[in-house]
């Protein structure tokens, strides 16, 4: 018999459902059934959250409308997710920027902005309230409007083109937004040309000489008499002026991270006679603190009168590090001593200032923040001739300690975009070097190559010239000794075409000679980045891409070899200390991440630093704890006074202070690394983390927008690992690598930290992080036919 034989033949012969078993449409109690439309509606809003969350990532073939658009574009991607854009106008090209900065970084162009604007408070609430406070009153937004009038056309133009282009998408993407935007319950506001603007203002506070160190040596002047003083800072020649420890240490805990200084970049740039295909090659890596996604952004944007390849910055439609099929440019910071602090004398009332033997009123205006899920806070900005004062922001500051803050990033006007746009289109270096009288802040320093041969080097911005002082302590407003008298005049700016040497190298070094008649800051950093890339180059020739790729990636620190030969090998009875020194003895001074060399010398350097420093400047050691390298061995060898701790009655000598720093440096090694010295790994503690700004602080979501990667190097090596002091985490480094080959410029190669895309469900996300991690870049813009592309065709 069949087995159909077997099935009912009448709904009469059919079982009757079992009423225990829950399904839809049966019967069942009405608690089930309502437990089964929860778990329905449930899944459908898991659903429908996960379409919704998928739909956000970018289209990238096929054709799509484009309002706006005046004629047909292309946008063709390649395997690491780099557009090139392809328009038949100048116009179209910029407007395509923006729409394609909009698609891959909406999120990161909205946050930065609203940084910028002293807005971020709107989004998250009261934890950014004090941001907000001190964006409002340095005024960038402000500054921002009002300098975009005072740009050429043809650099308007190009702004509202990108404004338009980024405006076009959030129209049409309204209910296609990435995640952040759902989990903050926002959506963008159409862009303005002072969206972009704002940044560059952000980034000149950042790349600005460490004015938090003038504050700290102004803390430390009320305890510390002058030579121990110019014993931590070396150069310094400003006497102190009264600033109250509290109002110094109150300013110092102010400054917002998106405007502390950092330190930043390599490049170099060699002659045809140096290289193997004969023209030149150029490498430039900028460094900045990491961030999740990359500051950077890849693309190439090619139009009749327009085309140029490399590093952008979402939310601004010029090429920062690139190349336009002529010329080559990179850059590094200047750390140009750009921003004073000056003590104002303010009258009784408070309504007024000195300036000699005038009283002047203060100009105020009323700032209003709007701040998400509480009522809205309203400031009142005080500004003098010298700057906005941000003493105000201190609670219960006292009225006589009255600082304004100075900086060429707050002069009204500035054409820095202007320079950018007319960089990407010089086709030589005068028509370079014009474009670069316009960039007014930050300081910067310019590499350059070009197809003819050339290579170049020049420092471009406003670096003020001082009536007197150095601009190494805060200045005395109501005198005028430390007013600034104009700028260094720009053709008197450092500067050198086709030297002698065939190469030019710049790490953040001193850019000029003792001789140079001008200041352009009292305290450089060290140039130990420098001198291995020199060592690197010297004595060879028919140099490649490859060979400088190989030169970003070099893991060797000239100071941390100098430190571990003037520790030496102390006396010590433990045995893992005998083994950690043996360990030392033999290493190169390859800061390897599998090496235990590294994770031992910086912990030792590290206990020495705090043995010698942290009983003088007690509670300031928290500001001071970055090992600087000369100071250390200055204070080992020639100011030997800083090894006697001055809360013991012992005299402590240097040898015992190096001693005692190994033995603790070994105990906190063995108490979280194991006791077995040679299983030790560098790259266990020296991790590069790239966190998101939003989703690092969700719980279930915090992994999600997190890129991690153990790491090798140190704040010395050419492949820049400079790590929070204590943790060694890696926090500071390359965001873009880029390398230049004048004989053929499409062969030049890019690789940015972590990925190209802005959205954390994308591949392209973090897909570089393991070629960045290892120097490889990527040639961009080849093979056009073989991409995915996508067609903007205009839509009316």
């Amino acid at each position: 018999m069949s087995a159909l034989q077997d099935l009912p033949t009448s709904a009469d012969e059919r079982p009757a459902p079992n009423a225990d078993v829950l399904f839809i449409g049966g019967e069942m109690p009405l608690w089930q059934h309502l437990a089964n439309a929860v778990m329905l509606a449930g899944l459908v809003t898991i659903a429908v959250a996960v379409v919704w969350v998928m739909s956000s990532l970018p289209r990238i073939d096929g054709q799509v409308p484009v309002h706006g658009l005046e004629l047909p574009a292309k946008v063709a991607r390649d395997s690491i997710g780099v557009p090139t854009i392809t328009a038949r106008s100048v116009r179209d090209g910029y407007f395509s920027i923006g729409w394609v900065h909009a698609q891959d970084r909406i999120w990161q162009m909205e946050w930065q902005r609203r940084i910028g604007a002293g807005r971020l408070a709107e989004l998250v609430g009261a934890p950014a309230v004090e941001t907000d406070k001190f964006m409002r009153t340095l005024g960038l937004y402000r500054l921002a409007e009002a300098s975009f009038e005072r740009l050429d056309k043809p650099t308007r133009d190009a702004l509202i083109a990108y404004a338009q282009g980024v405006n076009a998408w959030i129209d049409a993407h309204r209910h296609r937004l990435p995640p952040e935007f759902l989990l903050l319950g926002t959506r963008p506001e159409p862009w303005r040309p002072a969206d972009s603007l704002v940044w560059q203002r952000m980034m000149a506070m950042q790349l600005a000489g460490d004015w938090r160190e003038d504050l700290l040596r102004a803390k430390l002047a009320t305890r510390l008499d002058a030579k121990r003083l110019n014993e931590l800072w070396p150069g310094t020649t400003d006497g102190p002026i009264t600033l109250s420890a509290a109002t110094a240490q109150s300013l110092l805990a102010l400054v917002p991270e998106a405007v502390r200084p950092r330190q930043a970049s390599n490049a170099w740039v060699l002659s045809g006679t140096l290289t193997e295909s004969g023209k030149p090659l150029l490498a430039n890596d900028p460094h900045l603190p990491f961030q999740a996604p990359s500051l950077w952004y890849l693309l190439t944007v090619e139009a009749p009168g327009l085309m140029v390849s490399g590093g952008t910055v979402p939310g601004v439609p010029f090429h920062l590090v690139g190349h336009n099929g002529r010329i080559a440019w990179g850059m590094t910071t200047t750390h140009a001593d750009t921003v004073d602090l000056v003590i104002e004398k303010p009258s009784a009332d408070g309504q007024s200032y000195q300036i000699g033997k005038q009283a002047r009123p203060f100009l105020r205006r009323d700032e209003t923040i709007r701040v998400k899920d509480a009522a809205d806070v309203t400031i009142t900005v005080r500004e003098t001739q010298h700057g906005p004062i941000i003493s105000d922001l201190i609670g219960g500051a006292r009225p006589d300690q009255v600082v304004a803050l100075r900086a060429t990033a707050l002069e009204a006007n500035d054409l820095t975009a202007q320079a950018f746009l007319k960089m990407g289109r010089a086709v030589d270096w005068r028509g370079f070097t014009q474009a670069l009288g316009d960039l007014h802040s930050p300081a910067l320093n310019f590499m350059y190559g070009d197809i003819e041969g050339n290579i170049g080097f020049m420092t471009a911005g406003r670096i003020p010239r001082r009536k007197s002082g150095d601009g190494t302590m805060p200045a005395e407003g109501w005198s005028d000794r430390g007013d600034w008298i104009g700028w260094i005049p720009f053709d008197k700016l450092p500067q050198s075409l086709n030297p002698k040497a065939k190469r030019l190298i710049n790490a953040n070094n001193q850019v000029a000679g003792p001789r140079y008649p001008f200041l352009i800051t009292a305290h450089w950093p060290i140039g130990a980045r420098a001198e291995r890339i020199d060592q690197l180059l010297q004595d060879r020739k028919a140099l490649t891409t490859f060979d400088m790729s190989a030169i970003q990636a070099d893991l060797v620190s000239l100071p941390a070899l100098e430190l571990r030969d003037l520790l030496g090998s102390p006396t010590t009875a433990d045995p893992r200390a005998n083994e950690a020194l043996r360990l030392l003895t033999e290493w190169n001074g390859r800061m390897e991440p599998d090496r235990p060399e590294p994770l031992i010398l910086n912990a030792w350097i590290e206990e020495v630093w705090r043995g010698l420093f942290a009983d003088e400047l007690g509670e300031d050691f928290a500001h001071f704890r970055a090992v600087r390298p000369f100071v250390l061995i200055d204070a080992l060898t020639r100011h030997r006074h800083w090894c006697d701790d001055v809360t013991t009655a012992k005299a402590e000598s240097c040898d015992e202070q190096v001693q005692t720093a190994l033995d603790r440096a070994m105990a906190r090694l063995s108490g979280q690394y194991g006791a077995s010295v040679v299983s030790w790994r560098w790259a266990t503690a020296h991790r590069a983390v790239f966190d998101h700004p939003i989703l690092s602080a969700v719980p279930m979501l915090s992994r999600l927008g997190r890129t991690e990667i153990e790491t090798g190097g140190d704040d010395f090596t050419v492949s820049r690992g400079t790590f929070a002091p204590g943790r060694f985490q890696h926090v500071h480094g390359a965001g873009l690598r880029a390398v230049f080959d004048l004989s053929n410029l499409s062969a030049s190669t890019f690789v940015v930290a972590v990925g190209q895309a802005g959205n954390p469900l994308s591949r392209h996300y973090d897909d570089q992080a393991l070629a960045w991690r290892s120097g490889r870049g990527f040639a961009i813009g080849q093979h056009l036919d073989h991409m995915a592309t996508l067609e903007l065709v205009p839509s009316y």
